[in-house]
């Protein structure tokens, strides 16, 4: 009989889930830096007297000492990072790092690891924690979304003629439309299309840069779900609960 290979390995990962097995165990749905997405078998860590049960809290950066093999990798050890304690005191922080974590459980394939992906994970869930306007991340992260599933949208000028004097944006043509094409398509301020072409420009870790009103990012939220489900089918259950802080 040909003896099974393990290998032990530190990664650095996101508790993205975590599903109860047997009366003791846990099923820790991760992304890590190294390995991307993954699944590990967290033996004993119910019980009252884990030493790991601290460092495997959902929505949490924690250094995992993996044994790596065929199948369900094993957890050897969890160090907490990174609680992101600040997330869980506000509500709408927390309803979106849930968004975050869903979508990252529900549409991000296994063992494709993405240094962008892991940095957009983390540094969403950091923005978050440092206080940064939940329903913002949210517009961020969105763009992320349509760009993982190859969505880009013209923000530069009039995706019909080219146009920089835009003022609307079309679900349909993916981007601004000037005068001359607005047709049926409902105009906005300048303001929500400059805001708009920000959170399309600027990443999340220059954050710090944008300057986006509360009345615009009213306007853009609604719009940014239409985008979502119009280029990408997808839909998140924590989506409704977003509805509730907008």
């Amino acid at each position: 009989m040909m003896k099974m290979t393990i290998h032990e390995e530190v990664v650095e990962a996101v508790i993205l889930k975590k599903t109860p097995y047997k009366e003791n165990d846990m099923i820790l749905h991760i992304y890590s830096h190294e390995y991307g997405k993954m699944s590990v078998m967290a033996r004993g860590i119910r019980k009252m007297t884990s030493k790991n049960a601290r460092g495997c809290q959902e929505m949490m950066l924690s250094e995992l000492t993996i044994a790596l093999k065929k199948g369900m990798s094993t957890l050897i050890k969890a160090t907490p990072l990174d609680y992101f304690r600040h997330i869980e005191e506000n509500l709408e922080s927390e309803i979106v790092g849930q968004y975050i974590l869903e979508y990252f459980y529900r549409y991000v394939e296994d063992n494709q690891p993405l240094e962008k992906e892991y940095r957009m994970l983390y540094e969403a869930l950091h923005a978050l924690d440092l206080g940064y306007p939940p329903l913002l991340v949210y517009l961020l992260f969105n763009v992320f979304i349509l760009e993982h599933n190859g969505v880009s949208l013209d923000v530069d000028g009039c995706v019909l003629c080219g146009s920089p004097q835009v003022v609307s944006i079309s679900l349909e043509d993916g981007g601004f439309l000037c005068s001359k094409h607005i047709g049926h398509h409902q105009p906005y301020s300048q303001d929500i299309l400059k805001a708009f072409r920000h959170i399309h420009k600027i990443p999340i870790t220059a954050i710090d840069h944008l300057h986006i009103s509360s009345s615009a990012i009213q306007v853009l939220v609604p719009l940014m779900e239409s985008l979502i489900e119009e280029y990408t089918g997808i839909q998140l259950k924590t989506s409704r609960f977003i509805h509730q802080i907008v």
